[in-house]
């Protein structure tokens, strides 16, 4: 791999660990200040709602502007307005109302370079060491988060609000700085320029996720994980640990902690195979779905916290196995010109479901117990996992000419 794919890893982990150290604080001032959850779960909610309705206009932005400057120039206005909110703290803190509306514009730019930089990896990276390249970006999003997660508060208690958020503002600057040496390592494909409406600019991306046979799959397999990722939304975990495993809140912490150390190893695990990983997509991609619902089932079912926490650890390397040969597999399936596209409409569909479906297991949870829950949840893996197999009979039926699947 080449020095501008380094550069692009730098300023990809810069922009995940700001990430993280930005929500914590904006989260946690916003509770010290109002002692409220609920005002203090508006924040991410608004930026939920920001991030989709950029995905929305985000096709007729990349119509207007080269990729090279977009990757570049949304990061720069992201970085100066996080500075703005740093250095003027005082001012945008004095209501509460005023910081929400601010932290809503820079999730607006946030939805619209989050596609630009994840489609950066194709246009750097051959087509044979996309596996590797995703399996060490995942390890260290996950590395930088977890330490994100664990250290932001502390250091926010000890050296408050503000000091910990020029942290996260000169990550963003040097991130900036890094994708500009990116950027000029990205060849802009000149294509003939085809005139067509606003709306067929919008549209281009969901037509091709429902015309491509693998990519409809995939996102439909995206669909359902994404329902059945709930079901480790922390308050669902804290009542399994209270309810079924009988312990206090602090294995909470050891639940969340393993899980992201499997995931860490998982990474490796997916680095070290990547060479076959690449030759089997969709055959990995399966296992890999496979094994995360047998694991998530026998999580679901067990009563001994030892047991569970090793579960945790086991399924890491089950959901990179299945997510790094996913996204290798929607890499390699569109064209690098309208992969920004595709994200930006993905990211719509799978935030829209996701948000819709945390209060469905809530609801579960309450009325069937916490352990319907998982078992509900590994039985949709599993159904995620059984179109995985249909999708490796369609790509053998392309290869052998055949194209009468009825499934599809």
């Amino acid at each position: 791999m080449k020095t501008p794919f380094y550069f692009y890893w730098f300023a990809s982990t810069s922009i995940s660990l700001a990430d993280v150290i930005y929500i914590m604080v904006i989260t946690t001032f916003i509770y010290q200040q109002t002692g409220s959850a609920f005002q203090a779960s508006l924040f991410p909610l608004l930026k939920a709602l920001a991030n989709f309705a950029a995905g929305f206009t985000a096709p007729l932005l990349f119509e207007k502007a080269t990729y090279s400057k977009l990757l570049v120039s949304l990061q720069l206005l992201k970085a100066a307005l996080l500075t703005g909110l740093t250095f003027n703290f005082s001012f945008f803190t004095s209501s509460i109302t005023f910081l929400l509306i601010f932290v809503l514009f820079i999730s607006f730019i946030e939805g619209w370079g989050s596609p630009i930089l994840s489609s950066v990896v194709p246009k750097l990276i051959e087509k044979e060491n996309l596996v590797k390249a995703n399996s060490l970006l995942s390890v260290t999003s996950q590395t930088v988060q977890i330490a994100g997660y664990t250290f932001t508060g502390f250091i926010v208690v000890k050296m408050g609000h503000m000091p910990t958020l020029i942290g996260a503002v000169i990550l963003l600057w040097l991130a900036t700085i890094s994708l500009g040496f990116t950027s000029g390592s990205i060849k802009t494909e000149r294509q003939p320029k085809i005139v067509q409406s606003k709306w067929a600019t919008l549209k281009e991306g969901w037509s091709l996720l429902w015309h491509n046979q693998t990519l409809k799959l995939v996102t439909i397999m995206d669909l359902i994980e994404g329902v059945a990722g709930t079901i480790w939304v922390g308050a669902l975990t804290l009542v399994y640990v209270k309810e079924v495993l009988h312990q206090d809140a602090q294995w909470w912490g050891y639940i969340n902690s393993s899980y992201y150390v499997g995931t860490i190893l998982g990474g490796f695990f997916t680095f070290w195979l990547a060479r076959k990983i690449q030759n089997h997509l969709v055959i990995n991609m399966a296992i890999g779905s496979s094994l995360f619902a047998l694991f998530t089932l026998f999580y679901g079912l067990s009563s001994t916290p030892i047991l569970s926490l090793v579960l945790c650890v086991l399924m890491g390397p089950a959901y990179q196995l299945r997510d790094v040969s996913q996204q290798t597999v929607i890499q390699t399936n569109v064209d690098n010109q309208i992969l920004p596209k595709v994200y930006a409409s993905r990211s719509i569909i799978l935030s829209t479901v996701t948000g819709s479906s945390i209060a469905l297991f809530g609801f579960i949870a309450d009325f069937l117990g916490i352990r319907w829950v998982y078992i509900l949840g590994a039985c949709l893996i599993a159904s995620s996992a059984f179109l995985s197999f249909t999708l490796v009979k369609f790509q053998k039926a392309q290869k052998t000419g055949r194209d009468d699947l009825s499934v599809l």
